[in-house]
């Protein structure tokens, strides 16, 4: 039985990330990409920096005394939201220089096991929104700053949405519901297919 629901909930994984990634954005909205933009006075020489994408890692260039532009890294539901590490070039001394794919997965592994010191994850970024047509999105950038012996972030918008604009301009409220109920249906359906499996199969 548990063999089954295992597999139940692999499909559904594999079915709804797809399903989500590749729904078109509703009527009378679009998705634009939103750069990740950060800016500093401080010297980050001292740091690498990296994104983490649900375990895939990149690593990124933050410039010191200045800003930085970071485009969207891959496209799908994988690839839209990022969390931004520094991790201290101390902490780092078995994997100096370009990293290979291989050597990624083994630092994302190592960062998820709490096996390198001084990782700060400093802030989480949407990568691309839907908004609706014709309206922009805020323009905002992230502020870093040292903290005692760390790093840390601060979120500044630089141009607010006009007080006139339509309310929910950013993806409504009846998107997520219709997305959280395919997840549901789909689930019912592949638990349902089990039973009702298992039930022939004792029947035989």
């Amino acid at each position: 039985m548990m063999r089954n629901l295992i597999i139940a909930f692999s499909l559904l994984f594999f079915i709804t990330i797809p399903l989500k990634a590749d729904m078109p954005p509703p009527a009378g909205y679009e998705r634009v990409n939103i750069n990740l933009v950060t800016e500093t006075k401080e010297d980050l020489t001292d740091y690498r920096f990296f994104l983490t994408f649900f375990g895939a890692l990149h690593e990124v260039k933050i410039k010191s005394k200045g800003r930085s532009e970071i485009p969207p890294v891959g496209g799908g539901a994988r690839y839209s939201t990022g969390i931004l590490m520094a991790i201290p070039k101390d902490s780092l001394k078995e994997f100096d220089g370009e990293l290979t794919y291989e050597q990624l997965g083994n630092l994302s592994r190592l960062i998820g096991g709490k096996k390198i010191e001084g990782v700060v994850e400093l802030l989480k970024h949407s990568f691309w929104a839907e908004v609706r047509k014709g309206k922009k999105v805020p323009e905002v950038y992230y502020l870093i700053k040292r903290e005692e012996n760390t790093l840390k972030a601060e979120k500044i918008t630089e141009e607010k949405p006009k007080s006139k604009s339509s309310p929910q301009s950013f993806l409504p409220s009846s998107r997520l519901n219709y997305t959280i109920s395919v997840i549901f249906i789909t689930l019912a359906v592949l638990v349902g297919g089990i039973f009702a499996f298992r039930k022939a199969s004792k029947k035989v």
